[in-house]
């Protein structure tokens, strides 16, 4: 009896972890390549349910249904982010494959893609990107605003 209430009691606190699907406070806000897009409103938004590219009054998303998985805090903050590929229209209801983008922080406190694979879950085939990749030049980003890797927040309240 005893062991089935811990087997009930883990699989409680797994599913409340796995319920927790957002991202770290750390990619909270508007992130952009620069000042300038910041001061324009254009960038990326980290959610739940995508990632997505902001420009002006649009949004598009560019990474569909992101797991987020903190690896590390503080100054080496590291975040694992895997997002399931488009389908294609008319395909598999499943693709099987699935891409495994790593975030880290950079020392200017932004952040840029470490990492980029692309993987089959069927297949156990891997393709991993870096070089030339889009997702380093869309994902190298720094944080729009007030940023706690940028600035003391004591004091301040977060809205």
């Amino acid at each position: 009896m005893a062991r089935a209430a811990i087997a009930l009691f883990g699989l409680v606190l797994a599913g409340c972890a796995a319920a927790k699907a957002g991202p770290p406070a750390e990619l909270n806000g508007l992130w952009s390549a620069g000042p300038a897009a910041c001061a324009a409103g254009v960038g990326v938004r980290f959610r739940s349910d995508a990632i997505e590219a902001v420009y002006d009054d649009e949004v598009e998303t560019l990474f569909e249904r992101p797991r987020y998985h903190l690896e590390h805090v503080g100054e080496a903050f590291r975040v694992r982010i895997v997002y399931d590929l488009p389908r294609a229209i008319g395909g598999p209801a499943a693709t099987g494959a699935h891409g495994v983008l790593v975030l880290a922080r950079q020392p200017n406190d932004g952040i840029a893609p470490i990492a980029h694979a692309l993987l089959d879950g069927r297949t156990g085939a891997a393709r991993v990107r870096i070089a030339d990749d889009p997702a380093v030049a869309l994902l190298t980003l720094e944080p729009c605003g007030a940023h706690p890797w940028r600035e003391q927040l004591r004091g301040r309240r977060s809205s």
